[in-house]
C-alpha cells in the first residue's frame, strides 16, 4: 500500500474507535501533526483491549506497512 492509502487506513480506524468510544486520549493528535508511528501504537493497544471493534485485517496490514514491533504490546 502506498504512504496515502496507509494514512487513510489509519484515520479510518481512529474513526471506528472513536465512534466506539475506545480511543486512546492523545491519539487523535499524534495523527494530525504527523506521528503516524505513535497513532498507530494507539490504534493497535486499542484493537487489542477492545477485540471486534476494529477489523483484524486491517490493522495487521498497517502493523506489516509501517513494520510495527507489536512485542511489546503483545504481553
Amino acid at each position: 500500500m502506498n504512504d496515502k492509502e496507509a494514512i487513510d487506513l489509519l484515520e479510518k480506524q481512529l474513526v471506528a474507535l472513536e465512534k466506539a468510544g475506545k480511543i486512546i486520549p492523545g491519539d487523535r493528535q499524534f495523527f494530525y501533526v504527523g506521528e503516524y508511528d505513535l497513532a498507530l501504537e494507539g490504534v493497535y493497544v486499542a484493537h487489542r483491549r477492545h477485540p471486534g471493534v476494529l477489523e483484524n485485517a486491517e490493522v495487521q496490514a498497517l502493523v506489516d506497512d509501517f513494520g510495527m514491533d507489536t512485542a511489546e504490546f503483545d504481553k
